[in-house]
């Protein structure tokens, strides 16, 4: 399934929280450890943020 939406709603978050950090670095780290991610970890990551976006919807 297509995860465009889900990467956006995960880095807005990252982006949200990282405080004076750099936004490029942040964002950077984030695409570098989800490409060590099994197919199964990328799996669980689609899941589970679908669900939170599912979740914050119904609020």
């Amino acid at each position: 399934p297509n995860g465009c939406g889900l990467f956006c709603y995960h880095t807005i978050q990252l982006l949200s929280n990282a405080g004076q950090n750099d936004p490029a670095t942040t964002l950077r780290e984030f695409a570098e450890k989800f490409l060590t991610l099994s197919v199964e970890e990328q799996t669980l990551f689609n899941t589970q943020t679908r669900r939170q976006i599912y979740e914050y919807s119904l609020q």
